[in-house]
């Protein structure tokens, strides 16, 4: 677990585009360089976010508290004393269709404009989940947002059942700015150039260590590589990806198969198979496309008796919820290992 310890340990906060994540890159470059092994740094720019000052959110009425909020990345921004307004419930904000799809509340100023959204996390597993950074799915739409904790959704959940009105203030400042990515791409050469990515993210959430997600990720795909560059004469040519800004909506790998698609040797992908969030946790989830990866995903499963080491196993389809969809949105065969529930997942003690 040396990988974990220097990444999450000593390294710490990894927010694509600033120091920690160019760190990391650094790092598992002259680690993967160690290896009799073909290694590359690529850097791409890349449009973020910088935040200017953290979101609150203040319950004014009918039953005065501060709720537990988090940043999304990409969020508008209110003025610096914030907005005040009703709080109303606004249907379910779609995180990842058909996966993460969560309630959302509304802002509603004296004229009945939204000025802001709040949208709740809710834990997978039973789990019941604190707030945690994540990216505005619609960037494109940048209203003032935030993440709820689902305790406070629970409690404001009765007061709407009960018709009391909500007040609420709420601010959040940020603004989108350019910032540099940096994958690193271990290549181990084969017969062949028809070739197998092996991927994980090297960068963490916001003010998140990143231990579970994605340090151990990173280890597991050192790890492999490690083991398979001891044997020659492999038929398949093999790529381990660790990539960056996977929590900016999967950029790091985007750019890898934007370049391959240049490079001219994108036809040459059978496959991409994705690592993340897997340091913890009792449930064994697996994303796979087309059914082809599906029914060889639930091969290696048996072949594993994966379903006797986990309380649960489970396939999730084609969700978009990491690396792994940059692969099918490039219409490469893709899969992805997840392990659950993780009580820490992406907070601040989560080393």
């Amino acid at each position: 677990m040396e990988i974990v310890k220097h990444l999450a340990g000593t390294i710490g906060e990894r927010w694509a585009g600033r120091r920690g994540a160019a760190e990391a890159a650094a790092y598992l470059y002259s680690r993967f360089a160690n290896l009799p092994l073909e290694v590359e740094q690529q850097d791409f720019p890349f449009l973020g976010w910088e935040i200017d000052q953290e979101p609150r959110l203040e319950i004014l009425e009918p039953d005065p508290f501060e709720a537990a909020v988090a940043l999304m990345e990409y969020s508008g921004s209110t003025l610096p004393k914030g907005i005040e307004g009703q709080l109303r419930t606004a249907g379910i904000a779609k995180i990842v269709p058909g996966f993460l799809e969560w309630p959302r509340y509304e802002v509603i100023n004296s004229k009945g404009e939204v000025e802001a959204y709040l949208i709740v996390h809710v834990g997978l597993a039973g789990w019941e989940a604190p707030p945690i950074p994540l990216m505005n799915p619609r960037p494109f739409y940048p209203y003032p947002m935030a993440i709820m904790a689902e305790a406070d959704h629970r409690r404001i959940q009765r007061w709407v059942e009960q018709r009391k009105p909500i007040r609420v203030r709420f601010r959040c400042q940020g603004h989108a700015a350019t910032f540099r990515g940096r994958n690193v791409v271990a290549t181990l050469p084969g017969r062949s150039e028809q070739s197998v990515v092996f991927c994980a993210h090297l960068d963490s959430a916001y003010k998140s260590p990143g231990a579970n997600n994605n340090a151990g990720g990173v280890q597991a795909l050192y790890d492999l590589a490690l083991t398979m560059s001891k044997e020659s004469g492999h038929r398949l040519t093999y790529r381990f990806l660790a990539c960056d800004a996977c929590e900016w909506g999967f950029l790091g790998s985007r750019f890898f198969l934007q370049n391959a698609e240049d490079r001219g040797y994108m036809e040459n992908i059978l496959a991409g198979i994705n690592i993340d969030t897997v340091a913890s946790g009792d449930s064994f989830f697996f994303l796979a496309w087309p059914d082809s990866m599906h029914r060889r995903a639930e091969r290696v499963v048996d072949q594993l008796n994966l379903r006797k080491a986990f309380k649960q196993v489970e396939y999730l389809d084609r969700l978009a919820g990491s690396d792994h969809y940059s692969f099918i949105e490039a219409g490469s065969p893709a899969a992805e290992i997840l392990f659950w529930p993780c009580e820490v997942y992406k907070l601040r003690r989560t080393i």
